[in-house]
């Protein structure tokens, strides 16, 4: 499996003074701060959460309502909304918004505080987050994934790439399944981008990957159909992917057009 990033695509965030709150405690672990080297005023937020450790007094413990519609939900989507809502107010209370409580809107995209862009992901193991001023004009969009099976990849691919993509993500070298992960997760990536500014469903064959250098991480999209002036056909878009063990994380940060 490659190795993590270099130092082009990220940086060390440095950590505040004082204890991180959910640190030390068995249901949050693993915290990291970094910003995409070029971007210094984006926050890139990563955590291990266990949900083994979960526990609905958790809750309290960290002062967080929990939400009606997940009173009766199953203990795995109790655990990642809350391990979420928990690394979503640390990160903004480093940007200066103290105990906001992350909510969604009728599209389920999430509801930044005022003055801030954000995104968000989350396996069942590992939580993900992209902040920055909303004033920097920036497009952010995160995504983490489990690595997808070589059964599944070979029954799906032709839902995620076509066969240009097919040829650039076999020149990469990786496994196919680890491609494809790849390819699905950018894509998501690209979409939680763009969609606070179109508003609009994208779905794979929108956008196709054109260049992908596992070394460095790097990987390029460009849009196969215009949306509208800001989001044309042929617009291009440079994302970073990070290959774990078993997951693969990727991002896109883009000033706007």
């Amino acid at each position: 499996m490659n190795s993590p990033p270099t130092a082009t695509q990220i940086a060390p965030y440095s950590l505040p003074s004082g204890s991180v709150p959910f640190i030390g405690l068995s249901f949050l672990s693993d915290l990291s701060l970094a910003s995409p080297a070029e971007y210094p005023d984006v926050l890139l937020l990563q955590a291990r959460y266990h949900q083994h450790n979960y526990s609905e007094a958790l809750f309290k413990d960290f002062d967080l309502p929990l939400p009606v519609h997940l009173q009766k939900a199953v203990k795995k989507r109790r655990a990642e909304y809350l391990a979420s809502r928990v690394c979503v107010r640390y990160g903004l209370g480093l940007l200066g918004i103290d105990n906001y409580v992350l909510g969604n809107d009728a599209d389920r995209a999430p509801i930044w505080p005022a003055g801030i862009g954000g995104s968000l992901s989350h396996t069942h193991q590992r939580i993900s987050l992209l902040l920055a001023p909303a004033a920097s004009g920036k497009l952010l969009g995160i995504d983490c994934e489990q690595l997808i099976r070589s059964e599944t990849a070979k029954e799906m691919h032709e839902m995620i790439i076509n066969a240009d993509e097919n040829v650039v993500l076999q020149r990469s070298g990786l496994p196919f399944a680890t491609a494809l992960t790849v390819a699905f997760s950018v894509k998501e990536s690209l979409y939680k981008a763009i969609f606070p500014r179109l508003r609009e469903f994208m779905d794979f064959n929108a956008a196709e990957i054109v260049y992908y250098c596992p070394a460095t991480g790097t990987i390029t999209l460009k849009l196969i159909r215009t949306f509208s002036r800001e989001f044309p056909a042929g617009r291009l878009f440079t994302g970073h992917v990070q290959l774990g063990q078993d997951e693969v994380l990727s991002w896109i940060v883009t000033p706007q057009a």
